[in-house]
């Protein structure tokens, strides 16, 4: 089995604690390579990618891991670790798991997201839409399935898969998608426009914004665009898919009490 290791390069400590997991890895018999942001795979199906360091690292390389085809897994160098399963001195654990392939795939779904129908980009955790002033407020009208919701005021908009609801969107004041559940949350920030409240909706629904005023977009935590008035910012279900690699049952419940504190 071949080993593709995706760490946090700008931190030295991550870069550090990939080697030696590599070393320890490539004791135990397997190829290793260090993901250089361009790599192809002969084998993608005898390939597994290693997120090392902290959430932001992990959905990163979820696009990487998406474009190679190869399931994912992540051992955690951050602050937080929601995401990844591991630890470094845990990690000869998940050596031996994957040698007995003692391990499940569970298939993600991503986002797809297109302003005025150019081409579209991926989102795996959450899209943002914000305002571009830090004082002040956006303006945005919403609809879901061609269903209007009205005008929104406020500081702006997430819009989450199930992956991505316990991140801003659950800040925001939006609901925890459980493990599974095929689903989108639309959260509202700092909304004037109080009638407007979380909303869930299919995975396979159309978000359509349309933006009355100015504001930026971020997808997974990168910010790509600038919008303003008229602009129109659609979201769907993507055809892709990440393959995330689980060696146990994910007690979403107790990840968020211990690790959301």
């Amino acid at each position: 089995m071949h080993l593709v290791f995706a760490a946090h390069a700008p931190k030295a400590s991550v870069a550090a604690t990939c080697r030696r997991m590599m070393t320890i890895a490539g004791n135990e018999g397997f190829t290793c390579s260090l993901f250089d942001g361009e790599e192809t795979l002969k084998d993608p199906d005898h390939s597994v990618m290693i997120a090392v360091g902290g959430d932001g690292n992990f959905i990163r390389t979820a696009h990487a891991a998406c474009r190679l085809q190869v399931p994912l897994f992540g051992v955690n160098c951050g602050r937080v670790g929601f995401l990844t399963e591991w630890t470094e001195d845990r990690f000869p654990e998940a050596l031996s798991l994957l040698r007995t392939q003692s391990y499940a795939i569970e298939e993600r779904a991503m986002l797809s997201v297109s302003v005025n129908g150019e081409p579209a980009r991926s989102c795996f955790n959450d899209l943002l839409v914000y305002k571009s002033s830090f004082s002040g407020v956006t303006e945005l009208t919403l609809e879901i399935n061609g269903q209007q919701m009205g005008n929104l005021f406020g500081d702006g908009i997430v819009v989450a898969t199930s992956i991505g609801s316990t991140g801003y969107s659950l800040s925001a004041g939006g609901p925890i998608l459980a493990d599974g559940l095929d689903a989108l949350v639309v959260t509202p920030i700092c909304a004037h426009t109080l009638h407007f409240r979380p909303t869930v909706c299919s995975l396979d629904s159309t978000v359509a914004i349309r933006m009355e005023g100015k504001g930026y977009l971020a997808a997974d935590g990168d910010r790509f665009a600038m919008v303003s008035r008229g602009d129109r910012i659609t979201v769907t279900r993507s055809a892709s898919v990440v393959k995330l690699m689980t060696f146990q049952k994910r007690n979403l419940f107790r990840l968020i009490s211990e690790k959301l504190i």
